[in-house]
């Protein structure tokens, strides 16, 4: 398949459904990230104004021992869209998860990155444009990556495709999930990182598209050998759940509406052959 340069960025266009998507609260998890706080504010204040609406942001901090509550107080009196909750000790990323269902009362939830390796320029409007009627979640799938932690994701997401037969490639990214398909009862059962394959196995229709993976803005990532070890015990609980008939394999028919679904929104979003672009600049990323 021929793939065409494109000459400007289309993200910022949203289709006729888009009204619907803006009940959604932008949560973000952010743990020591004191050096990213002030940029990541600023990205979101243009994407919203790209967008031409804002959307409530809830950022939660996991217990940061950085100077990030500082910061925090500052950017929540610049920023009336910003929403602050601090956790006094680390509750990891399914506590931040709990802690984001007890308060968002919006339909549906985008989550992002502190870190800024997901530019909310693009990957907010790329995740609101692939909603279509039917869609329960939408996966962004990170392009070129180059973090050091490919190896530990992509056996995750293997075994879930191979295991579960779902098409994502990318489960434990941004995502944009509907509010009132999750509770904090499920998170225990499964923790945040095959939340989209229970999703999906229970069957709800689950999608994906890809999304600019970008270098760290600053600090160091939290990855660590023993989120490796957490990965797994978590698949072990997935695993448990499939043996006990709560969450089964994709089937045909729901892989078939998932790949005709997928390529309506790039050709939709893109009007041109598996390709996006960057703010700023043209870069063609095939889609495998």
């Amino acid at each position: 398949m021929k793939v065409k340069k494109a000459t400007m960025n289309p993200y910022v266009q949203m289709p006729n459904n888009s009204s619907r998507l803006q009940s959604v609260t932008v949560v973000i998890p952010a743990l020591n990230e004191s050096g990213n706080l002030d940029r990541l504010l600023l990205l979101l204040e243009q994407t919203f104004r790209d967008l031409g609406f804002t959307l409530p942001v809830l950022l939660i901090d996991d217990g940061s021992t950085d100077n990030s509550p500082e910061i925090l107080t500052r950017l929540s009196a610049k920023y009336g869209c910003l929403r602050v909750i601090r956790h006094q000790q680390r509750q990891g990323v399914t506590g931040v998860w709990k802690t984001a269902l007890a308060h968002v009362t919006t339909d549906w939830i985008f989550w992002g990155q502190a870190d800024l390796e997901s530019d909310p320029r693009t990957d907010i409007p790329l995740l609101l444009s692939a909603y279509r009627p039917g869609i329960d979640a939408v996966a962004g799938w990170r392009q070129q990556r180059g973090d050091g932690k490919v190896c530990a994701s992509k056996l995750a997401n293997i075994a879930c495709r191979s295991l579960f037969g779902l098409q994502i490639h990318d489960m434990n990214w941004i995502k944009l999930v509907r509010r009132d398909l999750l509770s904090a009862e499920l998170l225990d059962k499964t923790t945040h990182r095959y939340l989209l394959a229970v999703l999906a196995g229970q069957g709800h229709q689950v999608t994906e598209v890809p999304t600019p993976w970008h270098p760290r803005y600053s600090g160091k990532s939290k990855f660590g050998s023993g989120r490796l070890l957490r990965s797994g015990i978590d698949f072990l609980k997935l695993l448990g759940l499939w043996f006990q008939g709560k969450v089964q394999r994709v089937d045909e028919t729901q892989k078939q509406w998932i790949r005709e679904s997928e390529e309506d929104i790039v050709l939709s979003l893109l009007g041109i052959d598996y390709e996006y672009c960057m703010v700023g600049q043209a870069t063609g990323l095939p889609l495998n």
